[in-house]
């Protein structure tokens, strides 16, 4: 007769049948514990059992992912369709041992279904299967899942929109931190493509401690060799040591650089740079504004890799002559982009630059721009090439807030041949008439700044002319900055009459009138005549009345304006009837 079962034995019982998942498994394992409490052997063969089982089953994915260029499918099988997944098994708490044994009590649990009590061979009745094959968890499990359970090509697709608007560093780094899975998702070299690193912060005139500065550098050189093999465009900002380190380790682990930026950087020295010109056989963009470099080592860059390199940002200095005259040699025959800025404290020193040589040398520029750079035409010898201009020039900014020695003449030469040039940018030249821009042959020119933002009371401005400008370009013109010209009320009229000319709307989207003679009349012509104005500066217009001299902004604006302009219009006729 078999004896009575004690606690003890069904829970034993119990778990041996769920380890097995079978019941023809739970059976054997209830009959072998029918005489009494298992033995020696018997323990040590169902703790290689459960060894066994502890690894999880990976079960596969029941969604695809189809992936394209531009766009991310995700498809996931409908609920019921094909074998239901099998249920997920969860780790099981190991019970405590009971202070005093109790007599087994049955229980019963009641259903949709009707009640399940507990089997004959102790153990629980299986749960009636979920829809979908998933076993039923609670709200605290599946919130503290979701992370897992999300695919990791979705992951992905996700970072990717975090880092377009914050950046790789330090988003990643910290995503990493979350769990396996998405340091496996951070770790994906396609997001760090793109990276910008600046340096610690530290209190003004302090250093960092010797051990800090240490980290960084590890940090940043297993970066190098972990994250960066198909980096492409790199920033470095405000390091004041360990540059050469760093670009040494660029050019050693990341051959599809494309592009460099150092700001406000020190000791860049020539080795460094050399290595990354004969390492990084795809770098085309150089950016070393603010940056302490010795114009050295930029003309031995420029000599060894200037035949790919497409765009160059510099920051003018003492020295920039030489490498001036390295682009003129004829090394940077693709340059597209040549930027030249200028620091707060600017040199007493010119700069003086053959348009000539720099036009035969750099024939497929795009982008000119030499800002707040006081520089003059250097005078051309007997063999100098004959000057061919840019036939590529989109854009032209000469912009100043110091003196300029741009005149007309200076701008023909510059512009001789540049029949597709968009935007002009001659702020603060001063020099330059509205004839002389009337014979540009530039037919289609979108945007044109003309702005005085230094003082004018020196100077002698025409007061005529501007006519001759929106007449020219206004079917093209999008952006007009006429800000501080000394322009008459009758020449204002005129020239804002032009946009009002032809079958088709004005283009004009923004327009700088600060400072300007500008009327009451002359203004709301304008506004009617042009639906898309979006930007119209008044400020410090004399001639309207107040409350209207400011910036309007969007298109709901500059109609408020409009609305305002006609009713101030409308008082002095109604007072005058009155009387």
């Amino acid at each position: 007769m078999e004896e009575p079962r004690t606690a003890e034995n069904l829970r034993e019982a119990g778990a041996s049948s769920e380890l097995s998942g079978t019941g023809q498994n739970a059976s054997k394992k209830q009959s072998t514990k029918a005489g009494g409490r298992p033995g020696p052997g018997d323990a040590s063969k169902a703790s290689k059992k459960k060894a066994a089982f502890k690894a999880r089953r990976r079960v596969a994915p029941d969604y695809f992912v189809h992936e394209t260029d531009n766009d991310m499918l995700l498809i996931i099988a409908n609920i019921g369709d094909g074998q239901d997944r099998p249920p997920r098994k969860v780790a099981r708490r190991k019970h405590q041992a009971p202070a005093k044994k109790q007599p087994l009590q049955r229980v019963q649990r009641t259903g949709m279904a009707g009640g399940r009590k507990r089997e004959k061979g102790g153990a629980p009745a299986a749960k009636e299967p979920v829809p979908g094959g998933r076993p039923e968890e609670s709200g605290e499990a599946a919130g503290a899942s979701w992370g897992e359970r999300l695919p990791v090509e979705i992951l992905v697709r996700i970072f990717q929109s975090l880092v377009a608007s914050e950046g790789a560093v330090p988003l990643l780094c910290r995503v990493a931190r979350v769990c396996r899975l998405w340091y496996g998702a951070a770790s994906n070299p396609g997001l760090w493509q793109k990276v910008s690193i600046g340096f610690c912060w530290v209190e003004p005139g302090k250093k960092q401690p010797p051990q800090t500065e240490k980290r960084i550098l590890s940090t940043m050189e297993w970066l190098v060799l972990n994250r960066f093999s198909l980096l492409r465009d790199f920033a470095l900002c405000h390091w004041k040591s360990h540059v050469p380190v760093v670009l040494q380790a660029l050019a050693e682990s990341c051959p599809l650089l494309l592009s460099l930026k150092l700001t406000y950087c020190s000791g860049v020295t020539t080795k460094s740079l050399s290595a990354l010109a004969e390492r990084c056989p795809h770098l085309e963009s150089l950016n070393l504004q603010n940056s302490q470099v010795d114009s050295s080592a930029v003309v031995s860059f420029l000599e060894a890799a200037g035949s790919r390199i497409r765009q160059l940002w510099l920051t003018y200095s003492s020295r920039m002559n030489a490498i001036i005259a390295t682009l003129s040699s004829g090394c940077c025959l693709g340059l597209r982009l040549l930027e030249v800025n200028t620091e707060i404290k600017q040199s007493s020193q010119h700069l003086q630059l053959s348009v000539e040589q720099l036009q035969a040398a750099c024939q497929q520029l795009q982008v000119l721009r030499l800002l707040n750079v006081i520089w003059s035409v250097k005078p051309s010898s007997r063999s100098a090439p004959t000057s061919l201009g840019f036939p590529h020039l989109e854009e032209l900014c000469l912009a100043t807030t110091s003196y300029s020695f741009v005149s007309d003449s200076v701008l023909q030469k510059i512009l001789q041949a540049s029949t597709r040039l968009r935007v002009l940018d001659l702020r603060g030249c001063f020099r330059v008439t509205p004839k002389g821009l009337q014979e540009l042959p530039c037919p289609d020119l979108e945007q044109l700044y003309l702005g005085l933002y230094c003082s004018g009371n020196h100077l002698l401005l025409p007061s005529a002319g501007s006519h001759l400008l929106t007449w020219k370009w206004h079917h093209s013109l999008q952006e007009l900055d006429l800000a501080r010209q000394s322009f008459s009320e009758h020449d204002l009229e005129r020239a804002m009459a032009a946009f009002g000319q032809g079958s088709s709307r004005a283009a004009l989207r923004s327009l700088n009138l600060t400072g300007t003679k500008v009327t009451v009349r002359t203004v709301s012509a304008l506004i009617i005549s042009c639906p898309a104005l979006s930007y119209l500066n008044l400020s410090s217009c004399r001639c309207l009345p107040r409350g209207m001299k400011k910036v309007y902004r969007g298109q709901d604006d500059v109609r408020q304006c409009l609305s305002k302009l006609l009713a101030s219009a409308d008082e002095p006729a109604a007072a005058q009837d009155t009387s």
